[in-house]
């Protein structure tokens, strides 16, 4: 080999700034990308977690109101649960004499279904009797009750036009999470009294 040959071998043997500069912008994309996806899986598994905690705790109160429906009767002549103006709030009578309340308490901003078992000495009208049926994390916006009839069809004195066995639909609107995370739901459920008589 001539000393010309050898001398150009050693001047091109590494990397010229641009080829560097290539090198370090594609490893730098590919890793922004994979960041990028992973941030972005990590946030679909949030709101994925969170809707289904969502639905979870929400299937569980509206279950647990929809099972005292079914095995009481509306009690009508509840002052508190007036089916036509209070949405709230709703009373169910046992064939045993014992109340179930329930209603949502909306006071403090942050709304809590609350339900009350009435006997003669702990009646439902004491705050310390009423219990939350739905966990703090969990923000309730709305929770109504739609009774209808909204007059007592067993009375004897009802027409022929308000035969119908009380349904109360209960319609609920349920939220968790902050920021883009935030999460909303509406659930809606029906049930029917299967006391055929009080």
């Amino acid at each position: 080999m001539t000393r010309r040959h050898t001398h150009m071998l050693q001047r091109n043997a590494g990397y010229t700034l641009v080829e560097m500069l290539i090198t370090v912008s594609i490893f730098a994309l590919a890793f922004v990308t994979i960041g990028a996806i992973f941030i972005g899986f990590t946030a679909a598994q949030s709101r994925a977690t969170t809707a289904q905690r969502l639905l979870n705790e929400g299937g569980f109160i509206l279950e647990a109101v929809t099972r005292e429906i079914r095995i009481n009767a509306i009690d009508y002549a509840c002052t508190a649960a007036n089916p036509v103006t209070n949405h709230a709030y709703l009373c169910l009578k046992s064939l045993d004499g014992r109340s179930v309340h329930f209603r949502f308490n909306n006071f403090s901003g942050s709304g809590v279904v609350q339900s009350c078992v009435d006997y003669d000495d702990a009646p439902c009208t004491l705050a310390n009797q009423w219990v939350d049926m739905n966990p703090s994390t969990l923000r309730i916006t709305k929770f109504e009750f739609h009774t209808y009839p909204t007059s007592n069809p067993h009375n004897a004195n009802q027409g022929s036009s308000q035969v119908f066995q009380p349904i109360t639909t209960m319609v609920m609107s349920i939220e968790a999470g902050t920021g883009r995370a935030m999460q909303r739901y509406d659930l809606q459920t029906a049930a029917s009294s299967r006391v055929y008589s009080f």
